[in-house]
């Protein structure tokens, strides 16, 4: 069975239908990494044929713009299939959660803004001098299989 996983663009080999894979395990070393006040632009590429509502926790985040891409020949580096779609009505300002939909690219903006309580979340033990938070898919069947990926944020 196919199991949906969260990766960055460099591959990590051949999953379990012998396909290029760039999925990472939920417990493989942080490769998410921010400081408090960092502005970010992530490129979320969605290659699965499912929609997925992506879910940051710590962070909200504004969506900049979908883009079609290649998914067959995609090797880390896309091939861009159009241009770059504006933002839905119901998307425009600031959340916690985005449609990843099949086939395209999703650009997000966030700030890593410390929160203004004392405690500014879990401290990370395996990082000392992080907090440590995730980003991950809301479908419940997909978080229940480690669909998420860690997200450090350096004190």
């Amino acid at each position: 069975r196919l199991i949906q996983k969260l990766g960055t663009n460099v591959s990590v080999g051949n999953n379990n239908q012998g396909l290029t894979t760039f999925a990472r395990a939920y417990d493989d070393p942080a490769t998410e990494i921010a400081r408090w006040g960092d502005v970010e632009v992530w490129r979320i590429f969605n290659l699965t044929g499912d929609t997925h509502p992506i879910h940051f926790h710590l962070v909200n985040v504004q969506v900049m713009g979908r883009q079609a891409f290649d998914t067959v020949h995609y090797n880390g580096t896309p091939t861009y299939l159009g241009r770059m779609r504006e933002t839905d009505a119901n998307e425009q300002g600031w959340k916690d959660t985005v449609r990843m939909n099949p086939g395209e690219m999703t650009a997000v903006m966030m700030t890593f803004s410390k929160p203004r309580y004392t405690d500014p979340g879990v401290k990370s033990v395996q990082f000392p001098g992080y907090y440590n938070y995730v980003w991950h898919c809301h479908i419940l069947e997909h978080e229940e299989h480690d669909m998420m990926r860690p997200l450090l944020i350096q004190d």
